[in-house]
Order: structure tokens, then C-alpha cells, then sequence
């Protein structure tokens, strides 16, 4: 079935994920939400507007904005395409490069090592060097050290950045697990799998849109080692690390806020890291996929965001790209997009 017809016959099914109803297999096996209301300022890239965006959430509360929208540095006020350059929802750029959002102030602030900023919040994950790193807010306060023997792959964050996840293994007995870290105060929660049961290649975890799950990729050996295909995406509770459902993925998503607010879709992509194609749009309630232009976040149930040489695109759920910001001085640059607050 072409996507086009799949999205026509199920708009009543992605309105119905705001309500409740239709939530869909992910929102009833490994989620609980509530919506909220927000008046939110949008973030412009030559100054800042008001409007009032009603965004129903049901795995994610935000809190409230209280000082004005951030402008992006150095952008320039006319966009690409489209009519206007402020970023739906009230979404923020949280990071061009090194250079990372204070949400306290509304100010970018360069920081040195390997940055990785929480999608909301204030806490920045900086890696040193090997075997440990250290969390802090974007000034360089409230530092907290993690020794990271034993970790492998990727720390991916919590949609509210007040956790990450990673891969562990151990020898003595050899075993994986995933390790759930406080981003406060550094505090790590070691769960183990059964690797017979749960068979993974990379063995990288990442989040639920609500945080109170970690899914991972478990692998189709099909194509043999190398291949690093995905069978099926197996959910474990972030708390004490039970196993939860098996979602009808086959790749990985492309991080907690590709999860629609529903839980119904999810944006994921290939194994290769920074791969700029290869991503779909999954409905898991079906197992059903088609092509998607970028990883991308979820705004809301008929809107979403990504990142492309240097652009903020704008993009409906069939993948068209309805406008693109230029982000000025980005180049190459990584750019991080998060939700208000």
C-alpha cells in the first residue's frame, strides 16, 4: 500500500493519538502521559514573536518558559522557503556545533571537549577521553564526574534530559545490559539482559518519547555480521530493567523525540551513524515503513523537525519539507533541536 493512502485512511487514528483511544501499541504497552497546554514563545531567528501553541504531549511535561525565546546566533532573518523562520512549537536550537543554548539566559555559550546537550533542560554531557565524563550545566557549574568502564557505544538522553542510557557489558560472568545515568548527580543504575534471548550486534539503547522505557535493536542475522540489519525493536523498563513488548521496527530510531506523541510512528534509520539516507517512518502498529527524507523529531502529530547541511527543515508526516531555515555559521556543524522549556 502506497504511504499516501496508509496516511489518508489513518489521520483519524493520528488525531485519536491525542486523544487517548488510539494511542497505539507503544503508548499502551510501555507508556503512561497526560496532556498539557502551553503559551510558548517561538524561537526567531532575528528576534522573537508570541503565540499560543496547544501541544498535546501524552508522554512528555514540560516546564513552563518564563524568560524569552533564544535567538539563534547569527541567523539570518529571512528564511530559505516559506514565510516565516521561527521554529514550530516553540522549539529551540540547542546547539550549532560547540556552541550550546543557556535556556537561563537565552544565550549560546561555547564549550570545550565533546559536547552532547540534553534536549531540554540545562545539563551538557562533555567527554574527555576515555573511560569516564563529566556532566554540568552550559556554564561549567554543578559538575559531576561518571566512570564509564564498561560502557559501550553511544549515551543517548532522556526526552526531559534528566537521564541517559548506554550499553554495558562484563565479563566474569560475560553479559550485556544497559546502565541508566541521574544527569544531577551522576548516580548509575546497571540492569542486565539475557543475550541469549534479547541478541543484539551494537547493543545501543535508546529512549522512549516518556522516558519510562529503553528499546534495542535486535538483530537479523540474515545478512550476516556485517550487514548489522534489525529484526525488531524489544522495550525494557527504565527502571528495573524488565522486558517489556517487541515493536514491528526494523532499524534504529533516530532518538526519543522521534517517537510521535502517540507512540504510534517512529522515525528511524540505518546503523550507519550519520547516515544522510536510508531513514523511514515506521507505524508500529502495523510493521508498515516508508521512505523519510531525515532523522527528525516529532512537534506534533501532523508536524516535525530535522537537520540537513545547515537547515532547520520543516516536514509533514509524508515527508514533505514545507520550509527550511538557514542556520547562519553552521556549515557542517552539528545541529541540536529541542523542545520549550
Amino acid at each position: 500500500m502506497r504511504f499516501e493512502q496508509l496516511l489518508h485512511e489513518t489521520i483519524d487514528e493520528m488525531t485519536g493519538e491525542l486523544r487517548g483511544p488510539g494511542a497505539g501499541l507503544a503508548a499502551r504497552s510501555i507508556a503512561k502521559g497526560r496532556s498539557i497546554r502551553r503559551t510558548r514563545r517561538l524561537a526567531v531567528a532575528g528576534g522573537a514573536v508570541m503565540a499560543t501553541v496547544v501541544i498535546a504531549l501524552p508522554w512528555l511535561v514540560l516546564p513552563r518558559a518564563d524568560h524569552a525565546a533564544p535567538v539563534l546566533p547569527g541567523t539570518s532573518t529571512t528564511p530559505t522557503t516559506g514565510t516565516t523562520n521561527e521554529l514550530p512549537g516553540g522549539w529551540v536550537v540547542t546547539r550549532v556545533g560547540s556552541s550550546v543554548l543557556d535556556r537561563a539566559t537565552g544565550e549560546y555559550v561555547t564549550m570545550s571537549g565533546q559536547v552532547s546537550p540534553a534536549p531540554a533542560g540545562n545539563r551538557v554531557l562533555v567527554v574527555d577521553g576515555p573511560g569516564s565524563v563529566r556532566l554540568v550545566d552550559v556554564r561549567g557549574t554543578h559538575p559531576v564526574t561518571v566512570d564509564t568502564t564498561g560502557f559501550v557505544g553511544d549515551f543517548n538522553w532522556s526526552s526531559a534530559g534528566d537521564r541517559l542510557v548506554g550499553g554495558i557489558t562484563q565479563k566474569d560472568p560475560d553479559r550485556v545490559g544497559f546502565a541508566v545515568i541521574d544527569a544531577e548527580t551522576g548516580a548509575v543504575r546497571r540492569h542486565w539482559i539475557d543475550h541469549g534471548r534479547y541478541d543484539c550486534s551494537q547493543c545501543t539503547f535508546t529512549w522512549t518519547r516518556d522516558g519510562g522505557a529503553v528499546v534495542l535493536p535486535i538483530a537479523d542475522r540474515s545478512g550476516g555480521e556485517a550487514a548489522e540489519l534489525v529484526d525488531s525493536l524489544q522495550s525494557f523498563d527504565a527502571t528495573t530493567g524488565e522486558p517489556g513488548g517487541s515493536l514491528m521496527v526494523t532499524a534504529m530510531p533516530a532518538g526519543p523525540l522521534s517517537w510521535s506523541p502517540g507512540g504510534r510512528y517512529v522515525v528511524a534509520g540505518p546503523p550507519t551513524p550519520g547516515a544522510a539516507e536510508g531513514w523511514r517512518l515506521y507505524d508500529i502498529t502495523t510493521g508498515q515503513s516508508a521512505d523519510f527524507p531525515a532523522p527528525a523529531v516529532w512537534v506534533s502529530a501532523d508536524l516535525l523537525l530535522a537537520t540537513r547541511d545547515g537547515k532547520v527543515l520543516t516536514l509533514t508526516p509524508d515527508g514533505t519539507v514545507t520550509a527550511t531555515m538557514q542556520v547562519s555559521g553552521a556549515g557542517r556543524a552539528t545541529i541540536g533541536l529541542g523542545p520549550p522549556g
